[in-house]
């Protein structure tokens, strides 16, 4: 059984909450922001957290919520196809480590992460979003025929 919820409710409740966001904050959606929020706060406690890291702390309780609604975490160290793709688990742990790392230094570089500006700078029509959203959907492509190529996903 498909546990998701259907494309044509959550894809308006997607918009209405970009709406949302934006009437009641007046700063765009993005998971970024809430994982700044945390670092900055880590590095200089001052007993003030931004809205941010609630939305984020939001996001991954609604995860955990949702697991344990349909049935229970079951944590595993497989990644799809990902899995047994290297001959080692180590050597997956350093790529997907690595590949974390790298996504991490574009949301930064780019000044947002795939959740701003594919969802809320390009329904504001933001160029730059625009080309964030092109670049990374572009190098997703791209390394996704690589793995392919390279065998990944048996």
């Amino acid at each position: 059984m498909d546990a998701r919820g259907s494309w044509h409710v959550i894809g308006p409740l997607i918009g209405l909450t970009v709406v949302g966001m934006l009437w009641v904050t007046n700063r765009p959606l993005g998971a970024l922001g809430g994982y700044i929020d945390l670092h900055d706060w880590l590095r200089r406690p001052s007993g003030k957290i931004g809205w941010r890291f609630f939305f984020l702390v939001g996001v991954v309780g609604g995860g955990v919520m949702h697991s344990l609604l349909a049935g229970g975490i079951h944590p595993t160290l497989t990644y799809g196809g990902f899995a047994g793709s290297f001959g080692s688990p180590l050597v997956e742990a350093m790529l997907l480590g690595g590949a974390g790392m790298l996504m991490g230094f574009g949301a930064r570089t780019a000044a947002g992460c795939t959740s701003g500006h594919g969802i809320t700078g390009t329904a504001l029509g933001s160029p730059s979003s625009y080309v964030a959203t092109m670049t990374f959907m572009g190098t997703a492509v791209l390394a996704a025929h690589l793995f392919a190529l390279l065998g990944g996903g048996r």
